[in-house]
């Protein structure tokens, strides 16, 4: 016997998958099988017809038979909602293994097991970590099957299963993601990450694992140190976006380490669309970009001129990055007042980036005190950004109590 090839089924399929679905409902009415399903309520075409439609119905071929399927997608049955999964995540992090069903002639030929491993793959390559399946609690072969895999039954619910009145639906998981996924789940803090996901507007919690930032930075040096000799960091790298907001953290600490300005401004350039929260953003800050030779930027004009175009983006969060970045760096021996005078021309609806245009002249009055204090006198900004440099000004502890006093003088209504 040839090994199975499993495929993407086809309409061709079709008589083939309700053979084996009829084959199964004899096996179960002669009581040589026990899954739990009825002839004529599931399964039955119907269910084939609309997983061929929806293009998720998946078949084992052996000699060229069709002796297995299973519909595989990201459509959780309604009572997956009230179980309390050990692997909680976003939806589009979840895949599904539905009515997988073999050729009663072909059991005991490892087809089940193969079919699983092959929907395990599949997930990884379509980047879901999380596996869920269920069957029939009376299905001790599927059970024992699954718990042999490494699936771990996590509840058992009452219901009506597609129909099927009375079943106990024994729900199971698998974690399926990669080493540094699994490190990341490894050292998740539960209250930590309620807590985190409060801070961080437009963020849910399932997409939040709950990392503390000391532990990512830590894990993103040891994944940098070793990129020469695996390529667990570099595989890491090259999938954006994540769909956790930890990941996307480690992916920003990682940058960060990059000592190749090219190669970390090639990777910043490419990591900035995907940035969706003020946290990421901040978080991302290339030690390369602050080197100093002489008291002066090794790379400052380079940084200026993709600024420059950060300055101009459609995104948010691209724009915030770059007023950061001269706020960070173009505030000291580098700086020139037309770099303030591109900052006080930035205008936006967005708070995030208004905020940033705040931090910097907050920031700038420290250090620039004079140029910035023009800005605020020839009233550049707009009133609510104005109003807030003056405030983050007033409660930095860089100003003197005098020029404090000074500053509440300038605000606006």
């Amino acid at each position: 016997m040839d090994k199975p090839v499993f495929r993407k089924a086809s309409g061709d399929d079709l008589e083939a998958i309700v053979r084996i679905y009829d084959k199964s409902h004899d096996a179960e009415e002669a009581g040589l099988t026990t899954t739990g399903w009825l002839r004529d309520v599931y399964p039955v075409r119907a269910v084939a017809e609309a997983s061929l439609a929806r293009d998720d119905m998946y078949v084992a071929e052996v000699d060229g038979n069709v002796v297995a399927s299973g519909v595989i997608n990201q459509i959780q049955v309604d009572v997956y909602a009230d179980c309390d999964w050990v692997y909680k995540g976003p939806d589009d992090d979840v895949s599904v293994l539905h009515t997988l069903v073999v050729d009663p002639d072909a059991r005991g030929m490892g087809i089940g097991p193969a079919f699983v491993r092959f929907w395990e793959d599949l997930a990884r390559r379509d980047n879901c970590s999380i596996l869920r399946i269920d069957t029939n609690a009376r299905n001790k072969r599927a059970r024992a099957m699954y718990a042999k895999l490494g699936y771990v039954e996590t509840d058992i619910v009452p219901t009506v299963f597609n129909g099927i009145p009375g079943v106990d639906l024994v729900l199971m998981e698998k974690f399926n993601g990669t080493e540094i996924q699994q490190r990341l789940r490894g050292m998740q803090d539960v209250k930590y990450a309620d807590f985190q996901i409060a801070l961080i507007p437009g963020k849910e919690r399932e997409g939040t694992i709950g990392v503390r930032t000391p532990r990512l930075r830590a894990l993103a040096k040891e994944l940098y140190r070793s990129a020469d000799h695996d390529n667990a960091c570099e595989d890491f790298l090259a999938v954006l976006p994540h769909k956790y907001f930890d990941e996307m953290q480690l992916h920003a600490f990682i940058i960060s380490e990059i000592k190749d300005f090219d190669a970390c401004m090639s990777e910043v350039e490419r990591f900035l669309p995907y940035v969706d929260n003020w946290a990421t953003c901040d978080q991302l800050s290339p030690k390369v970009f602050g080197k100093k030779k002489g008291g002066r930027l090794v790379h400052g004009e380079a940084m200026l001129e993709h600024i420059d175009r950060w300055l101009e983006s459609d995104y948010t969060y691209t724009v915030r990055f770059g007023i950061g970045m001269l706020m960070q760096h173009f505030l000291d021996g580098d700086y020139d007042k037309s770099y303030m005078d591109r900052v006080a021309a930035v205008r936006s609806e967005e708070y995030y980036i208004n905020m940033m245009i705040a931090w910097y002249f907050a920031t700038a009055l420290a250090k620039q005190y004079d140029d910035a204090l023009g800005v605020l006198i020839d009233k550049k900004l707009d009133v609510w950004t104005h109003n807030k440099a003056i405030q983050k000004a007033v409660e930095s502890r860089r100003i003197s109590d005098e020029i404090k006093g000074y500053l509440r003088t300038l605000k606006r209504k």
